[in-house]
């Protein structure tokens, strides 16, 4: 079964600032629930990449797999599917778009 949903936000942070947590991968579990493990590359983000993270849920730890499948920071998108707990994997595509009040529409497609 394909379920498709594309949950959005706007936040009053610059594009800047949003795409410098976005491609910092030792950060994703700020913003994932999550805590970062490693990335292999380490580094920011970059097409390739494997990042870990591990999360908690019933009581235990699950780990999070996220493959950068491709980074575009001239238009600031991010194509990346993450790997969860019973072969679930989530084909994400992250963009920010600048809003006419300075801030940030984050969108996950």
């Amino acid at each position: 079964m394909i379920v498709n949903v594309c949950p959005a936000a706007i936040t009053s942070a610059t594009p800047e600032r949003v795409w410098s947590a976005l491609t910092a991968v030792e950060r994703y579990g700020e913003w994932m629930d999550a805590k970062f493990v490693s990335a292999d590359p380490p580094g920011p983000v970059k097409p390739g990449q494997i990042i870990n993270l591990s999360a908690s849920s019933l009581g235990r730890p699950w780990p999070v797999t996220i493959e950068v499948r491709n980074v575009d920071p001239q238009h600031r998108w991010i194509d990346l599917i993450v790997h969860v707990p019973f072969r679930i994997d989530n084909h994400e595509h992250v963009t920010l778009t600048a809003t006419k009040e300075g801030g940030t529409l984050v969108r996950f497609n």
